[in-house]
């Protein structure tokens, strides 16, 4: 029996969620003020296919279809990492690898932390298992700090931002590898309980396609940034930024 959160943690969640939905629109309309394009045609199309890409992953949850089967419940996840994967590599994630700074880029992954907190307060209300925070499996909330700590180094050091993000890419990763083995999937953990059941109820699902999809297409989009600079190519961030 799923054990919904309060309702002050559900809105901090949507914040959260609100706030990736909203810096991704912010880069896409400065993408559109650098390249002297309309902003507002630019980031309607945009907004327009976010839209519509929550409304298909929500209706698929509302239905009842991602629980119906349990392969389902992966056929929602990879289906959520390959559109972030294919936005990422996209021109949309050309333009905002070109128009955003590196600090930019990685303090966006900052998100993460506060997002953590909110995991660990569902934790104690019993809605995820101990394995989604890092009483358990899941060490995500170094991301968010390292992001926030790194970002100011950023125009001065490609290193930090290289750090920062590879430190995120990873802790993706087990992210993902932590959710899934606590999904009640067959091949999942067996002594895990509650079961993570999100994908399965709404607005928790959005953290699927919002979050680790946003976080997904962030880490692309910054690698893009990073190695347009690496190869000596300027962008926003800084003019002529070190190598150390």
């Amino acid at each position: 029996m799923f054990h919904p959160a309060s309702p002050v943690s559900v809105f901090a969640f949507l914040l959260v969620c609100g706030f990736v939905v909203a810096a991704f629109l912010r880069g896409i309309w400065r993408s559109a003020r650098v390249e002297a394009r309309d902003p507002v045609s630019r980031t309607s199309w945009v907004a327009g296919g976010v839209a519509l890409w929550l409304a298909l992953a929500a209706g698929l949850v509302a239905s009842g279809w991602v629980q119906a089967v349990p392969v389902r419940l992966m056929v929602f996840g990879m289906g959520s990492m390959l559109v972030s994967l294919l936005v990422g590599l996209s021109r949309i994630g050309k333009w905002l690898a070109e128009a955003c700074p590196l600090p930019w880029l990685l303090a966006f992954q900052g998100f993460r932390l506060p997002l953590e907190l909110i995991l660990h307060t569902w934790v104690k209300q019993g809605v995820i298992p101990a394995t989604m925070t890092w009483t358990g499996s899941n060490w995500d909330v170094l991301s968010g700090i390292a992001a926030l700590v790194l970002a100011p180094f950023c125009r001065r050091s490609l290193l930090a931002a290289w750090a920062g993000n590879l430190i995120g890419f990873v802790l993706l990763l087990n992210v993902a590898r932590v959710a899934a083995l606590s999904s009640p999937v067959p091949f999942g953990w067996r002594d895990v309980s509650p079961k993570l059941e999100v994908a399965y109820h709404l607005p928790y699902a959005l953290i699927i396609p919002v979050c680790v999809g946003g976080a997904l297409v962030g880490h692309i989009t910054l690698t893009r940034a990073l190695r347009r600079q690496t190869s000596g190519v300027p962008g926003p961030a800084a003019a002529s930024p070190s190598r150390s």
